[in-house]
């Protein structure tokens, strides 16, 4: 019967010890991962705090109510908001309901126009045109922006220079800060131009010109 109850004591002291080991593995566990959940906190709010209007990609204050840049991330729009920005025009094709849904959460108007880079269509300038129209020029500032903000730029540059009657030079200038368009986009903004003219009596006329582009071998 001695013999049985120092077995006994013998096992619980092994299992004992064994609970023991579990419960500093846990314990280690919980450390690892609370460290791992502080570290990845610190570092998201490290970044967020890396945001600015200088790291959007060729952001560009076109006047007091229209910028213009390349894609905004998620942190971008609410700075945005904070600068002023009333309303979102889009440039970018495929399925932006994720953007929309950020934009408008924010309370911002969104829009988007769905321009395909290897052909910008007269009717994609003129849906732009109508959205920049519902804008109030006192109260609201529009952010126009792209992948790159080169659609942008000359989105932008075409609606002064036509629908604003902005100086073509001034325009031009901030349009090659960003890039001098190719000949698809060339011929693009010779299009809009001159259907502005035909409608308006008017003769608008670009002193841009377009790359030179290598010849097909």
């Amino acid at each position: 019967m001695k013999y049985n109850l120092i077995r006994t004591l013998s096992a619980l002291a092994v299992i004992t010890m064994q609970l023991s080991t579990i419960n500093s593995a846990w314990a280690l566990n919980a450390s690892a991962v609370k460290g791992a959940s502080t570290s990845a906190s610190a570092k998201t709010a490290e970044n967020a705090e890396d945001v600015t209007l200088a790291t959007l990609t060729n952001y560009q204050v076109n006047s007091q109510s229209m910028v213009s840049s390349g894609l905004p991330a998620a942190e971008h729009f609410q700075l945005l908001k904070d600068d002023g920005v009333t309303m979102v025009i889009d440039l970018i094709p495929g399925d932006r309901l994720p953007e929309q849904q950020i934009v408008e959460a924010l309370s911002l108007n969104y829009h988007n126009i769905q321009v395909e880079w290897e052909q910008p269509t007269l009717a994609n300038f003129k849906q732009y045109t109508g959205f920049m129209n519902q804008a109030n020029i006192d109260d609201d500032k529009v952010l126009t922006h792209c992948k790159l903000n080169w659609r942008g730029a000359v989105f932008t540059y075409l609606y002064r220079i036509t629908a604003l009657g902005e100086s073509e030079l001034s325009a031009k200038k901030d349009l090659l800060a960003i890039w001098q368009p190719n000949q698809t986009w060339f011929a693009f903004m010779n299009m809009v131009i001159a259907d502005f003219n035909e409608g308006n009596n008017t003769h608008v006329a670009t002193t841009v010109t377009p790359q030179i582009e290598p010849v097909p071998q």
